[in-house]
C-alpha cells in the first residue's frame, strides 16, 4: 500500500489526511496536528509497527483511582 498522503481543509476549518487511494485518515483542528498524528500514529498502526498504548473497543471500565 502507498502510504503517501495529502492534507485537505474542510469548509468547517478542520484538516483531514487523505491517502493516495482516497481513504480518509486523521481529522484534527490544525494542519500540524493532523500531519503529526498521521505520520507518527496512523501509518505505523496501518503497517503493524505501532507499539504505543491502545484502547480496547467496547471496554468501558476505568482502572485506577479517579
Amino acid at each position: 500500500m502507498d502510504y503517501s498522503y495529502t492534507i485537505t481543509k474542510s469548509r468547517y476549518g478542520l484538516f483531514t489526511s487523505v491517502f493516495a487511494d482516497g481513504t480518509k485518515g486523521t481529522t484534527a483542528l490544525t494542519r500540524e496536528a493532523c500531519d503529526f498524528v498521521t505520520a507518527n500514529i496512523r501509518i505505523p498502526v496501518m503497517r503493524g509497527e505501532w507499539d504505543g498504548p491502545t484502547s480496547t473497543l467496547g471496554k468501558a471500565e476505568v482502572l485506577g483511582k479517579l
